[in-house]
């Protein structure tokens, strides 16, 4: 069987050739997002979209699934310019895997009941990030129907058009591709 080449056909010579398969296309039906930015620069952002059935267990595991999910989703968007380092006191995000660390996060705190799970990290700081505070939250609430959600509260971002103009649109996009792997059940 012939493999299929997305991008430039290389010849022999150019190997290694990578093979990508792309992701699944998962409409997003019901997707909505708000963002408030205070008067003092704080941003608060929330994704959501809805669907008919869960997507992990409401569990403490399904909770640590719902954010290691997302930090894999973040380095695989990032093209992995963007490395997640998971250590006992947390998560920190950095440029190329090396210092400075863009942004430092707190240990996972889980949550969960028969109707929903959820995982937030504390933000801790780091060179995006104007001063700690607030948190980034991933989370599933089953009801008549299923929400999903991504949130940012109480974000401190430094000051200037890098949020607006980069971290914004890049925390969106990352949200849809986030939420299109699981619901597709694509693996992590």
């Amino acid at each position: 069987p012939r493999r299929q080449h997305y991008g430039r056909q290389r010849s022999a010579r150019d190997r290694p050739v990578r093979t990508v398969r792309p992701m699944g296309r998962v409409e997003l039906t019901s997707w909505a997002s708000t963002q408030r930015i205070g008067i003092d620069g704080t941003v608060d952002s929330e994704q959501r979209v809805t669907l008919d059935r869960p997507v992990v267990d409401c569990s403490d595991r399904g909770a640590r699934e719902l954010a290691s999910r997302y930090w894999a989703e973040l380095q695989r968007s990032g093209r992995r310019l963007i490395s997640v380092r998971d250590h006992a006191g947390g998560i920190d995000l950095r440029l190329l895997g090396f210092r400075p660390v863009l942004i430092a996060l707190g240990p996972v705190e889980t949550a969960y009941s028969p109707a929903s799970a959820s995982a937030r990290h504390p933000i801790r700081g780091g060179l995006l990030v104007r001063r700690s505070g607030g948190s980034i939250a991933f989370e599933q609430i089953v009801g008549e129907r299923v929400e999903l959600r991504s949130r940012i509260d109480g974000f401190h971002p430094r000051r200037g058009p890098f949020y607006v103009l980069v971290q914004r649109r890049f925390h969106l996009a990352l949200s849809r591709r986030y939420f299109r792997r699981l619901i597709g059940g694509d693996p992590p």
